[in-house]
């Protein structure tokens, strides 16, 4: 796999301009890339903290089912409904 520097046009939001580069649309991101000279993070490319690197996620069934009890619950009470 060949993983290259160019993108779709994508704008940036600190100064507002097209880029089709990823490395001059993180270069934005820094404070002296920007005119606000501000840093900004990137997000969006984080790992969950329960998701293995391969990509499947690891879930707690009883975690799961202990929450879709409590909501039902909720519902049977009549919380978070709107009058």
């Amino acid at each position: 796999m060949l993983i290259t520097d160019t993108i779709d046009e994508t704008q940036s939001m600190a100064d507002r301009q097209f880029y089709t580069s990823k490395r001059a649309l993180r270069r934005t991101y820094r404070a002296d890339g920007n005119p606000q000279g501000k840093e900004y993070i990137e997000v969006g490319n984080d790992q969950k903290p329960r998701e293995q690197k391969r990509g499947n996620y690891v879930r707690d069934k009883n975690k799961a089912r202990d929450s879709v009890d409590r909501a039902i619950a909720a519902v049977d009470r009549g919380e978070g409904m709107q009058a």
